[in-house]
Parts: C-alpha cells; structure tokens; sequence
C-alpha cells in the first residue's frame, strides 16, 4: 500500500532523522521519498495520453499548414505562369520590331554611305 506524507509530517520525520542519524543521511532518506501525495503525482500513462494528444493536435496543424503551403504556392506559381506568359508575348511581339528597326537602320545607313 502507498502512502503519502503531509508536509507536516516531512518536517516532524525530517527532524527526527535529524536527531537519530547525521544530517547527509537525513537529508538522503528525504530525497527517496515522494514530495506529494502519490495520488497527485503524474503518471507514466497520464503523460503519455497527454503527449499522444498534443502530438495529434501538432499533427493535424501541420497537416493543415502544408495544405495552406500548397494552395500558396500553387496560386504563386500560376501567377508567376501567367507574368511569364504576358513577358514571352510582349518579346514575340515587340522583338521582331525591334530587328525590323534595327535592319532598317542598317539599311539605311548603308545607302548613306554609298550615296
């Protein structure tokens, strides 16, 4: 059977293996028994249900973290696709002036010179 002792009775116990032994064992014998009542203390079981449900509650927050990462970066990455698109159009667009004006230049200037 499993008893607990009551601060008071720590103290009276501690002062009485104070008088009988020397302090050092005193204060060793103190150290072996619990500090609480032992109902009030945690058990191993007890803390593994409550590490088992804060795990399961970290787990579903990550779980729904990395599903808000992806909807993120699946919004991102179209965005992304869709300015790259814009830029390829305005470079197949604008690009072929460009040479255009710029071989119109060279003709130019080339006529120049000869002339």
């Amino acid at each position: 059977m499993e008893t607990a002792l009551s601060e008071e009775d720590r103290s009276r116990l501690y002062a009485w293996l104070r008088e009988q032994t020397d302090e050092p064992l005193a204060e060793y014998v103190m150290s072996c028994l619990t500090p609480a009542p032992l109902p009030d203390l945690v058990t191993k079981q007890h803390l593994e249900t409550v590490l088992a449900a804060e795990f399961s509650a970290f787990a579903l927050t990550m779980t729904a973290q990395r599903e808000a990462d992806r909807k993120t970066a699946a919004v991102q990455r179209e965005a992304d696709r869709t300015a790259l698109d814009r830029r390829l159009r305005w470079i197949s667009v604008a690009l072929p002036i460009e040479i255009v004006v710029a071989l119109s230049a060279v003709v130019a200037i080339t006529e120049w010179l000869r002339g």
